[in-house]
């Protein structure tokens, strides 16, 4: 059996499924829009759902013309545990990943969005000075961008609630 085909057809099986997982619990997940003194409130709804839309919807288009059952062929399960440590990066970048949108809520964006970043470098074996004070940029334009330019801002942190007061809280809600 061919090794890229296994590993094909179970990278689209295992899309497939995340991806429609996520789009079924996409409405406990996110909020509407609300208008509020400082700027726009948001949650991710509308773009993360169009794109998992279109993740699945290819990758059952895919799997479609994958499935045609072919002699000798391992199981689904057994093909999952042979192939696992192909895709080990993978699942550790989802799982920070998973860390990270918690994080969000906890820590506020810019810290959470620096540590996923540099975790990210870390993985990829990038970490060094030039590549930190790259992140520790980009996240401040990020900042820059969408919470003064644009206007846009995400609910008040729960750590920053429990540590500061007045307007040490509000600058640290507005701007991490």
């Amino acid at each position: 059996m061919d090794q890229a085909y296994r590993k094909s057809k179970l990278f689209f099986i295992v899309t497939f499924v995340i991806s429609c997982y996520l789009i079924f619990s996409f409405p406990e997940h996110t909020t509407t829009t609300l208008k509020r003194v400082r700027g726009w409130y948001t949650q991710p709804y509308v773009a993360p759902l169009v794109g998992l839309s279109i993740l699945a919807f290819f990758s059952f288009i895919k799997l479609l013309t994958l499935l045609k059952p072919q002699q000798g062929e391992p199981t689904l399960v057994q093909g999952l545990i042979d192939n696992l440590p192909y895709y080990q990066v993978v699942v550790i970048t989802g799982g920070l990943f998973v860390v990270y949108i918690y994080a969000l809520g906890w820590i506020g964006f810019a810290p959470a969005t620096l540590l996923f970043v540099l975790a990210l470098l870390w993985l990829s074996r990038l970490l060094t000075w030039f590549w930190a004070f790259c992140a520790v940029a980009a996240v401040s334009m990020i900042v820059l961008i969408f919470r003064v330019g644009v206007n846009i801002w995400f609910p008040d942190v729960v750590l920053y609630e429990a540590l500061f007061s007045d307007d040490v809280l509000w600058f640290t809600n507005s701007y991490l």
